[in-house]
C-alpha cells in the first residue's frame, strides 16, 4: 500500500495504536512515529533511490581522506542520497547540503592482505569503527576502497516510504519507550520498575507487525525474506542496546540499517546517533551495533 500522504499514514497508526493500547498510552505511541524507508533492490521497472546503492566506491568530496580504524581502512557499506528520497522525510532530513551520506563500517578482507595477528583490540560499538561522510553530489568524486578494505560490487537500491514507531519486541523494546506516561497502566506488573516498556509490545506487537508486512511491506522483501534495510525512522530492533545515554536529552536519531551483506553468522548493523549530533552535521558521534540472529 502507498499512502497519500505522511498524514494519511500517521492517521492509520493513531488508529491502530488506540485501538490496542487504549487513548492514553496509544496516542503518545502514535507520537512518536517518525517517515523512514524501507530500501529494496532495484528491480525492472523501478528507478534507483538516486544515486543510493549497496557497495560499490565511495562518493567523497576531494580531499577527503579514507576513514580508517587504527590504520585499518573502513569499508564501503552505501551511499545514501537523501535528496533523491524526496518530501516524505520532511522535518527529520539531515541537515542542508548532506545529501550523499557514504556509510563505512570496518569489516577488512584478508583476501587483499588483512592479517588478523596485526589487528588491534577492536571496539565494536566505539564511534571510530564506523564512519558516516557527508558529500556534494555536485562535487562527489569515485574513490576505490584501498587494500585491505572489502569491497563489494554496487547494487542499487530504490527506496518504499513507511512510518515507524519504536521496537517493542515483548520484555524487549526502545528504550524511548521508558518515557511515555502509563498512567497507572502497569502498577502491580513485576516488569514495571524495570521495564515498563513491555506492555507495548505485549498489546500493539502483533499487530503492529502485520500493518508493518502486509500495508507496507515493511521488513519483508517480496513477502517471503526479511529485509531489516532501512532508511531514518525507527530502526527495527529484536535485542536491546545501549541507547539510553543517546537519548539523554532527547531521543537518538537513526540514519540507516544494513542487512544486505552477511556478517559472520547473519545479522545487520544500525547507524545511530545523538539528535544534536545529527543537527550540527557532526556525524563523528555516530556508532554501529551490530545485531545478530
Amino acid at each position: 500500500m502507498v499512502f497519500a500522504s505522511y498524514e494519511e499514514a500517521h492517521a492509520k497508526v493513531r488508529e491502530l495504536c488506540v485501538e490496542h493500547l487504549g487513548e492514553h498510552i496509544g496516542a503518545q505511541v502514535a507520537a512518536l512515529a517518525k517517515p523512514a524507508f524501507g530500501l529494496r533492490p532495484v528491480k525492472p521497472g523501478i528507478e534507483p533511490a538516486g544515486l543510493g546503492r549497496w557497495g560499490g566506491p565511495a562518493l567523497l568530496n576531494p580531499g577527503t581522506p579514507w576513514p580508517d580504524y587504527d590504520g585499518v581502512p573502513l569499508s564501503l557499506f552505501a551511499v545514501l542520497d537523501v535528496d533523491a528520497l524526496g518530501p516524505w522525510l520532511a522535518d527529520e532530513r539531515p541537515p542542508v547540503g548532506d545529501q550523499l551520506l557514504n556509510i563505512f563500517y570496518c569489516d577488512p578482507d584478508p583476501g587483499r592482505g588483512y592479517e588478523l595477528g596485526n589487528a588491534p583490540i577492536p571496539d565494536y560499538e566505539g564511534p571510530r569503527y564506523c564512519r558516516i561522510i557527508p558529500a556534494d553530489p555536485a562535487r562527489a568524486i569515485e574513490m576505490d576502497a584501498p587494500a585491505p578494505a572489502t569491497i563489494r560490487d554496487p547494487e542499487p537500491f530504490y527506496a518504499v516510504p513507511v512510518i515507524t514507531i519504536p521496537s517493542a519486541q515483548g520484555v524487549t523494546y526502545d528504550p524511548i519507550l521508558d518515557t511515555l506516561d502509563y498512567g497507572g497502566e502497569t502498577d502491580g506488573s513485576p516488569y514495571y520498575e524495570s521495564l515498563p516498556g513491555w506492555l507495548i509490545g505485549d498489546k500493539l506487537g502483533d499487530a503492529w507487525r502485520d500493518f508493518c508486512h502486509q500495508v507496507q511491506g515493511l521488513y519483508t522483501y517480496e513477502d517471503v525474506h526479511f529485509s531489516p534495510d532501512q532508511a531514518f525512522g525507527w530502526p527495527h530492533m529484536e535485542n536491546t542496546f545501549p541507547l539510553k545515554e543517546m537519548s539523554e536529552d532527547e531521543p537518538y536519531r537513526h540514519i540507516i540499517t544494513i542487512g544486505h551483506y552477511d556478517m559472520g553468522d547473519g545479522g545487520y548493523l544500525h547507524f545511530v546517533l545523538p539528535a544534536k549530533a545529527l543537527r550540527d552535521g557532526d556525524y563523528t558521534q555516530t556508532v554501529a551495533f551490530l545485531e545478530g540472529f
